[in-house]
């Protein structure tokens, strides 16, 4: 050890002799040893040379080796060692010096000395350590250094490498470490290594913790538990994750790292770092192939699933229940997957027409006047894929403008590259016709007995302003007035040049119904010896109305009413009532008549006769009393046998006619019998004989 040792020194003092004494010369090129050996570069004038490779020795078992790179001067170069190599990169070498001269193919000469350094010893000191308080502290310390090296001797050296076990990097000293063993590695400014190793030890017995992890199935789920058992150290224990829990153990987690401090009564603690996982999470990836043409369902999306837990099933919003949905349209579609262990995911696509065609009317300009081809379409088309077609069913091509068109209807077919195609239909109308109508009024005094004509033009369509001419030489008025009969004319005019005419028929009356007769009467119906009105009874009111008047009305002043001429009315209840005839003549004056008709409730009053004669002379031909103030009746006929051979319930009945069961009866002696009711609601009957004649 004491003869190795003393080579090293000498080694080191040959060495440090070489590079402290100037006596080796390098001719007129000066360089210095590089901080690393593939930096060594020799400039001059006209040749230069830049020196790389292994240029210094670790141990004597390790060769070194020069690389050249040549520049400047005029290639091509030959090579000549001092040790008769004539190669340009030398391998395989040991120590020492090594020249080469450099000759350039116009015969200049360079010459390059290069040193293949020695091995020089790396020695270290003793480590310099304390161990730790606890088993599972943090707390000990150690420090390392140098005691003979290449960069100490050597001028301009960096710094030597320093790296530490536990990923510490040139550092000398490290504290916060744990128990344990530890290695350092020291390297010089040639990658020369050497390595010393120590451990850290506990001044008493550390925490030991073992754990039981249940991890998660799906990476959604949050139902992973980390228990532990803890032992050594000096109980009890506290513990602190960082989750901000407090207990020994956690439950309900979600996947990751979760990490906890744990510290005995003496304050030693212990820090670990526990992993819940999950069954790698589903991932989806999906091949659409979108629908082609708008209103088509050849869509389809296909699902690639990765991750999770084969197999798979499928459910789409569709009802499909494979890994592909097809025949789609456009729109939102979903798929949910759901692996072997029951985790579930789910996506949304949207699919969009390849093409999504359509025609816009830009603008529809309607033929001016009636006759005229003035009309225009402009169209534009959007969400076309590619170059479009344009066809019209009236021959055009290529356009989607057109002028000069007549009012009609259009249809225009538009297709693109993908083969979807859109079709739409255009009415190109005149513009609102011109129309105008003669209107007219006959403004009325009636109380003055004065008329005035008035007559109006009514005008639509066109477009304003309008030139309006009227017949009487009126013009640019849409108001005139006349006072004859006769025919009124005019001509319209719109803005666009666009004309109308009308005409129309006026009269004028020459009437006056002022003083013209207007009078009534009224009497019964029926032919009665009673003069007053009862209730129920018909009345004929008779008028007078002179040619005049060309409409009346009654109104009977029971809240009945009636336009005909002569009506029959019925008074329903008791009372006055005050009659009055309306007449209104042609321009719609009216005269009036008023008369006041007392009408009665009727007495009750009953007459049988006590023969008839059923002869078909109009005369006497049934048998029926004459009833009048009674609200119902019954009348029976019998032979004097006391067989009924007629009956009735109706007021409105004729009675008998002589006949039973369709035979007539013989002429004599036949009984009746009568029951009513009376208005006072009394309840009688009536009977007695009557004498059939024939």
């Amino acid at each position: 050890m004491n003869r190795i040792l003393f080579t090293y020194i000498r080694l080191g003092l040959v060495l440090l002799a070489m590079v402290v004494c100037p006596s080796i010369s390098y001719s007129q090129y000066a360089f210095n040893i590089p901080s690393r050996e593939t930096s060594r570069v020799i400039e001059y004038n006209s040749i230069w040379v830049e020196v790389s490779g292994k240029l210094a020795l670790c141990s004597h078992s390790e060769k070194g080796n020069i690389n050249l790179t040549v520049g400047g001067g005029k290639a091509p170069y030959t090579f000549k060692w001092n040790t008769l190599e004539t190669s340009q990169n030398r391998t395989n070498l040991n120590a020492g010096t090594y020249t080469v001269w450099i000759t350039d193919s116009e015969g200049k000469v360079h010459e390059q000395k290069i040193v293949i350094q020695p091995p020089f010893p790396l020695i270290l000191n003793p480590v310099v350590k304390k161990d730790a308080t606890c088993g599972s502290g943090a707390d000990g310390y150690a420090k390392i250094s140098v005691k003979i090296g290449r960069n100490d001797y050597e001028p301009n050296s960096p710094d030597y490498q320093v790296t530490w076990s536990n990923g510490l990097k040139n550092v000398w000293e490290a504290d916060n470490l744990e128990p344990g063993v530890y290695t350092v590695t020291v390297a010089d400014k040639y990658n020369c290594d050497t390595s010393v190793s120590f451990e850290i030890k506990s001044a008493s017995e550390g925490i030991q913790v073992s754990k039981t992890i249940e991890n998660i199935s799906c990476s959604s789920d949050s139902n992973g538990k980390i228990s532990l058992n803890v032992t050594g150290g000096q109980p009890p224990y506290t513990y602190k994750w960082n989750t901000g829990a407090t207990t020994k153990d956690l439950s309900n987690l979600s996947a990751g790292t979760y990490q906890v401090q744990i510290q005995d009564s003496k304050g030693c603690s212990f820090q670990s770092a526990y992993t819940i996982s999950a069954s790698s999470t589903i991932t989806l990836s999906e091949t659409i192939l979108q629908p082609s043409c708008q209103g088509n369902s050849n869509g389809e999306i296909k699902v690639n699933v990765s991750g999770g837990k084969a197999p798979y099933t499928y459910l789409w919003n569709t009802g499909e229940t494979t890994a592909s949905a097809k025949n789609l349209g456009s729109g939102t579609f979903s798929v949910k997957i759901t692996d072997a262990s029951g985790c579930q995911v789910e996506k949304q696509f949207s699919l969009t027409n390849e093409s999504n065609l359509q025609i816009e009317i830009l603008d529809n300009r309607p033929v001016s006047c009636s006759g005229n081809a003035d009309g225009g379409i402009s169209l534009g088309v959007k969400g076309a894929k590619g170059k479009i077609k344009v066809s019209w069913t009236d021959s055009p091509s290529d356009q989607l403008q057109r002028k000069d068109l007549k009012a009609g209807v259009y249809t225009v077919l538009v297709s693109d590259e993908s083969g979807c195609s859109v079709s739409k239909t255009i009415e190109v109308v005149e513009t609102q016709s011109l129309t105008a109508r003669i209107e007219s009024a006959l403004d009325v005094d009636c109380a003055e007995g004065t008329v005035e004509g008035v007559a109006w033009v009514s005008i639509q369509g066109g477009k304003e302003p309008y030139q309006i001419t009227w017949s009487t030489g009126s013009e640019n008025s849409r108001e005139i007035s006349f006072n004859k009969s006769g025919t009124l004319k005019v001509t319209v005019k719109d803005a666009l040049g666009c004309v109308t005419e009308t005409e129309t028929k006026v009269d004028f009356p020459n009437t006056n119904t002022q003083g013209s007769r207007l009078d009534f009467q009224y009497r019964k119906l029926s032919i009665s010896s009673e003069p007053e009105v009862q209730v129920k009874e018909e009345i004929v009111f008779e008028s007078e109305i002179a040619p005049e008047f060309i409409a009346w009305e009654w109104n009977f002043g029971d809240g009945q009413k009636s336009s005909d001429k002569d009506p029959i009315h019925i008074f329903e209840k008791p009372g006055t009532y005050e009659v009055s005839l309306t007449g209104f003549d042609m321009l719609g004056c009216s005269s009036i008549e008023k008369n006041t008709i007392n009408v009665l409730a009727p007495t009750e009053m009953l007459v049988i006769p006590n023969a008839f004669s059923p002869n078909g002379d109009g005369l006497n031909d049934t048998f029926i009393p004459k009833l009048r103030g009674i609200s119902s009746f019954t009348l029976e006929v019998f032979n004097t046998w006391g067989e009924k051979l007629f009956t009735t319930t109706s007021l409105e009945s004729k009675g008998w006619d002589g006949t039973y069961k369709g035979q007539l009866s013989l002429p004599g002696n036949y009984l009746y019998k009568i029951s009513f009711i009376t208005p006072d609601g009394i309840s009688q009957t009536k009977t007695g004989g009557i004498t059939l004649i024939r």
